[in-house]
């Protein structure tokens, strides 16, 4: 009984040096991330480019698998449309873009990169939408438009 004790404890001993050598070390990619750049205001029956500008870290995503545009009316979404985006700029997708009547409409991203999928949305108020109109959207939940300053937006729109 002795030597099977011993000889387990060996083989242990041995495994467990083996196991002691360089441990592999697992890094967690940064997120793809997706900055919709489009005016917020659009006039009725105009011709636009919508942008979508994915960066993963601080590195432009200039290899991503998909990026779609889909664009749709406030309560229309079945009636949406969906638009494969081409590599216009370091890491920037567009399409062209005609917005037809007024209302407010939706714009989200299907984009896929390096193994991720993100699917963010912007807001876009196109030709006369009231302020009750607007509001009523904002208190229903639905996506708040992008404060945040992109390349692409005019310093006059804030």
């Amino acid at each position: 009984m002795k030597p099977l004790l011993i000889g387990g404890l060996i083989v242990l001993l041995v495994l467990s040096g083996c196991m002691q050598g360089k441990q592999e070390e697992w890094s967690v990619p940064d997120l793809v991330d997706v900055d919709i750049q489009v005016e917020e205001h659009i006039p009725a029956d105009s011709k636009t480019v919508l942008r979508a500008y994915v960066t993963q870290g601080e590195e432009d995503v200039n290899d991503a698998e998909e990026v779609v545009f889909e664009v749709w009316k406030d309560q229309e979404r079945d009636a949406g449309e969906l638009i494969e985006g081409t590599l216009d700029a370091d890491g920037v997708y567009a399409i062209p873009y005609e917005f037809g009547e007024d209302g407010i409409y939706i714009v989200q991203t299907h984009v896929t990169a390096r193994d991720l999928h993100v699917m963010p949305t912007q807001m876009i108020i196109v030709g006369d939408v009231s302020e009750d109109e607007i509001e009523a959207f904002h208190n229903a939940g639905n996506t708040q438009i992008n404060e945040e300053q992109s390349p692409f937006h005019n310093s006059e729109e804030e």
